[in-house]
């Protein structure tokens, strides 16, 4: 889970349109949109379209997506792309790009 602790949970403006694949190990009906804010931002980042993703910035709000995407250690390469080019900032201001893992060799 993508939590940071620091930032208040977000209630969204409304529900966002996602596909289910996004959410393939979750109930999405079932899923609370204020208290996993979080973790729905992060998980469409990382693995939502372009539709997705420009929804949940206008959802919860472009402020609210960068204080939260800025601080998460939770967002894949991809995912770091997609935010550096949705929000307008350098891939290195991101702290997942700090923290980056590469692959091992074995």
């Amino acid at each position: 889970m993508c939590a940071n602790f620091f930032l208040q949970m977000k209630s969204p403006k409304y529900i966002p349109e996602i596909r289910p694949a996004v959410f393939w190990d979750v109930p999405i009906e079932e899923m609370d949109y204020t208290k996993y804010s979080d973790f729905i931002i992060c998980r469409v980042f990382n693995y939502g379209n372009f539709h997705e993703i420009a929804d949940i910035i206008v959802c919860y709000g472009k402020e609210y997506v960068i204080k939260l995407l800025l601080s998460t250690t939770n967002i894949d390469a991809f995912g770091l792309t997609a935010a550096s080019g949705f929000l307008g900032i350098h891939e290195t201001q991101f702290k997942c790009y700090e923290l980056k893992q590469y692959p091992r060799s074995y």
